[in-house]
């Protein structure tokens, strides 16, 4: 094939940042803008309607390893396009639901189709498309879920606010259908190979690996035996910590702040953040290409831990713009650090079959983590309490993620060379 002046691996992050802008953030910070509404309309509590969420992110418990299996092994292509539509079309039947029940079994349909179109096999050609650049790359893909906060955040509120939450929830729908699919049919593809080319930096490694004595980067053990070591289960620890401190940030700010402050001043924080976490994860993808993944992780948990500080005082509507840009800057830390971090430490060959593992334990923390805070506030009739006990699991984070990595480095090879 001939090569392009354009590395095509461009277009492969194009073609994520659209699949990450349309669908993750209607299961992510959007999903709760319904909250008010439907739990109304249905007189059901907050912590019956997030258990909808809690479906949907529980079954990436079970399915997130056979999913990455089937990705790594099958057709990416075909898989992840009837995938997103039938995300569509299960997403549009949330609006049909006449109790709670039936919104379950939506999510039931949400949560397989999502798992197979979106995270987990952008992670995956990301990892196989970019050795050199690979921070910058994932961050650039994931920033799509910020876009899509950004845009669909006061559509969301335009039709929520006109048309009521039914007609909203199809409308999405739509959306997702008419961008994402063409999407995944013309543009994605599973890894260069495929199309004669080789990952952007290989010829670098390649001669790198031949000429320095470096330690290699990645562990030498199988998935399997590290399994049997501590830094294996520390970082699943931090996986799932950092997936309830989302989970629960993620689907509780729009609610809390509608609260403080009103529809309006919610809507304007939602994009402000989502705005700012474009640049969040570019910034973070930028500190883990030129410094490491200590120095990203660092950076992101500690403004993401201020976003729950600012939280506490968010009675003052500047507290919360303040609030907005912490958030904004660290919540890179939910999409582009797990994957970083998975293939920092296991290298790109075994990444899928770890990757799908660590996810595992991340739908354990997403499952838990919004209803674990709507349960809070339906005891305690306040989001403070949540606040205080996100910031310590986002420390928890941290020095999980960190002592993880730190540890695995005795596991790594040196090179024959030296």
């Amino acid at each position: 094939m001939k090569k392009s002046k354009i590395f095509y691996g461009w277009w492969i992050i194009l073609g994520c940042i659209i699949i990450t802008s349309t669908i993750v953030p209607l299961v992510m910070s959007l999903s709760n803008k319904f909250l008010i509404q439907v739990t109304k309309e249905m007189n059901i509590s907050r912590s019956s309607f997030t258990l909808a969420n809690t479906i949907l992110q529980g079954l990436g418990i079970f399915l997130s390893p056979i999913v990455a299996k089937k990705l790594a092994n099958g057709n990416m292509k075909k898989i992840q396009s009837v995938s997103i539509l039938g995300f569509a079309i299960s997403y549009a039947s949330y609006s049909f639901a006449q109790n709670i029940f039936h919104i379950y079994i939506s999510a039931f349909f949400v949560g397989v189709f999502y798992l197979n179109a979106t995270l987990i096999p952008v992670s995956m050609m990301i990892t196989n498309w970019f050795i050199k650049k690979r921070g910058l790359a994932m961050s650039l893909a994931m920033a799509g879920i910020g876009i899509g906060g950004f845009i669909f955040s006061p559509i969301t509120t335009i039709l929520l606010s006109n048309y009521g939450w039914r007609i909203t929830y199809r409308v999405m729908a739509l959306i997702v259908l008419l961008l994402a699919l063409p999407a995944a049919l013309f543009i994605l593809r599973k890894k260069p190979e495929d199309m004669g080319l080789t990952a952007y930096g290989a010829d670098e490694v390649s001669s790198s690996n031949n000429n320095s004595s470096k330690t290699s980067s990645s562990v030498i053990l199988s998935v399997t035996n590290s399994k049997r070591k501590l830094f294996f289960w520390i970082l699943l620890l931090g996986m799932f910590t950092n997936s309830i401190i989302n989970s629960g940030a993620l689907g509780h700010f729009p609610p809390a702040i509608e609260e403080l402050q009103g529809a309006k001043v919610q809507a304007a924080i939602i994009s402000l953040y989502s705005l700012i976490g474009i640049f969040g994860k570019l910034l973070i993808g930028w500190i883990n290409d030129k410094f490491g993944i200590v120095a990203s992780t660092t950076f992101g948990c500690i403004t993401f831990g201020l976003a729950f500080v600012f939280m506490l005082f968010g009675n003052s509507v500047t507290t919360l713009y303040i609030m907005a840009i912490s958030f904004g800057l660290g919540t890179a830390i939910g999409t582009v650090i797990p994957p970083l971090i998975t293939s920092e430490i296991f290298g790109s060959e075994k990444y899928g079959e770890a990757y799908g593992i660590v996810n595992s334990a991340s739908q354990v923390g997403l499952a838990l983590g919004s209803l674990f805070i709507a349960s809070l506030y339906d005891i305690f009739g306040s989001y403070s309490p949540a606040w205080i006990i996100l910031l310590i699991l986002t420390a928890i984070t941290y020095l999980g993620w960190i002592g993880s990595y730190l540890l695995s480095r005795k596991y790594c090879s040196t090179n024959p060379s030296k």
